[in-house]
C-alpha cells in the first residue's frame, strides 16, 4: 500500500471521528410524558348549616371556703371534720377539695385554708349561706365564696353532641336530595365546625321583686344558648 492510500484512509477516519464527537455534543431533546392526575375531577357544593339549642341549668356550682386555726392534734382530725360539715351543708352531692394550704403562725397554731366545690340543685340553694355560718365554730370558719349559675360541663357536652347529630342529619338529607335531583353520588368532602355560646341570666332580681317573686333562695335560672355552625363542602366525581 502506497503512502497516498494510507493518507486517504487516515483522513476518512479523522472525519468520521469528528462527526461522531459533534453528534455526541448535541443536547438530547426532552420527551414530555403526560401523567394522569391521581385526583379525580369533582363537582363541589359549598354551603352552611346552622343549628342551635338552649341548655337550661337546674344546678349551680357552689364554692365554699374553710379557714381554721388548729392545734397539731386538731389538725389530724380536720379533714374528716371538714368532710362531715360539707356533707351537712348539702346532702347527696359530691364535694371536691380544690385548694388546701397550711402554715404555722408565731403562736404555734396551724393556719389552714381550703376550698371545696360541688354542683348543687337550685332547689337546695335556699339559705345556703346561713347554713355555712351555722357550721362555723371557734377556730373554724365556713363561708360561701361564690355561687356560679349555669349548665354543668356534662350538660354542655351533651348539648354539643346533640347539635352535631342534628348537623349530620341535615347534611345526610341534603345529600339524598342532591343525588335524587342530579343523579350523582355526592359525598361529604369537608366539614368545619364553629361553636358560639351565649348566656341568658333570666329575669333580673329587680323585675322579679316587682312581680313579687321571692329571689332570696338564689335560684334564678341561667340558660346558655349553643349555636353550632358547620361550613360544609359536598362533592361528586365528574365522569
Amino acid at each position: 500500500m502506497n503512502k497516498k492510500w494510507v493518507f486517504a484512509i487516515i483522513v476518512v477516519v479523522s472525519l468520521l471521528l469528528v462527526t461522531i464527537v459533534r453528534a455526541s455534543d448535541k443536547p438530547n431533546t426532552p420527551q414530555v410524558v403526560q401523567l394522569a392526575s391521581p385526583y379525580p375531577s369533582l363537582n363541589r357544593i359549598h354551603y352552611v348549616v346552622q343549628k342551635e339549642q338552649w341548655v337550661v341549668s337546674d344546678s349551680a356550682r357552689v364554692i365554699v371556703a374553710v379557714n381554721a386555726n388548729l392545734t397539731n392534734d386538731a389538725l389530724d382530725r380536720f379533714q374528716d371534720r371538714m368532710n362531715k360539715s360539707l356533707s351537712a351543708l348539702a346532702k347527696n352531692v359530691s364535694w371536691h377539695v380544690t385548694q388546701f394550704n397550711r402554715n404555722q403562725d408565731s403562736s404555734g397554731l396551724e393556719q389552714v385554708s381550703a376550698q371545696a366545690e360541688a354542683r348543687i340543685a337550685n332547689s337546695a340553694l335556699a339559705g345556703l349561706r346561713v347554713k355555712a355560718d351555722k357550721l362555723s365554730s371557734p377556730g373554724i370558719k365556713y363561708s360561701i365564696v361564690d355561687i356560679q349559675y349555669g349548665p354543668s360541663d356534662a350538660d354542655i357536652q351533651k348539648a354539643k353532641d346533640n347539635l352535631r347529630q342534628s348537623v349530620y342529619a341535615a347534611i345526610s338529607e341534603e345529600i339524598r336530595s342532591l343525588n335524587k335531583t342530579y343523579k350523582q353520588a355526592f359525598f361529604v368532602n369537608s366539614i368545619d365546625f364553629d361553636l358560639i355560646s351565649s348566656f341568658n341570666p333570666g329575669p333580673q332580681p329587680a323585675m322579679l321583686m316587682r312581680n313579687k317573686v321571692d329571689v332570696s333562695n338564689d335560684s334564678v335560672p341561667v340558660n346558655q344558648k349553643l349555636v353550632l355552625e358547620a361550613d360544609v363542602v359536598l362533592a361528586a366525581k365528574v365522569g
